[in-house]
């Protein structure tokens, strides 16, 4: 068995670009929104099931001449890739997870501020008789 190095830089490259993306979504919107690690899960287990559907399918067919299929629709080629989705999801499950821990961070750091706060804007006293609010 020779391990798959190119289709794994590739799943790991998309992983990356899945990150990028909802990072800078989230830079964008100011909030943490967007989980890249858990899309890109939710895609790989994906990919997955229809790898695994379509090696079923090539490997129950019956074909009279030996063709270029062959050796891509049998379960032990389908064996040999699942390494090369299950290393990914495992980074990204663990990526997803910690994505979790900080959103929920910055929810409790946010609680305790006022309205006002949380809209990005700061009250400040400028005399003893009137405030002022800068925006940040």
């Amino acid at each position: 068995m020779d391990f798959p190095w190119l289709p794994l830089a590739f799943i790991l490259t998309l992983l990356g670009l899945a990150l990028f993306i909802c990072r800078t979504l989230n830079a964008s919107l100011g909030a943490l929104k967007w989980n890249g690690a858990l899309l890109f899960l939710a895609l790989c287990v994906l990919a997955m099931l229809l790898d695994f559907t379509l090696t079923m399918v090539f490997a129950s067919a019956s074909f009279h001449e030996r063709n270029q299929y062959d050796s891509l629709g049998s379960r032990i080629a389908w064996s040999e890739r699942i390494i090369t989705y299950l290393i990914p999801c495992a980074i990204s499950l663990v990526l997803a997870l910690r994505f979790r821990r900080r959103q929920r961070f910055a929810h409790k750091r946010g609680e305790g501020r006022s309205e006002t706060e949380r809209d990005g804007s700061v009250q400040i006293q400028t005399s003893p008789y009137t405030q002022s609010e800068l925006t940040l």
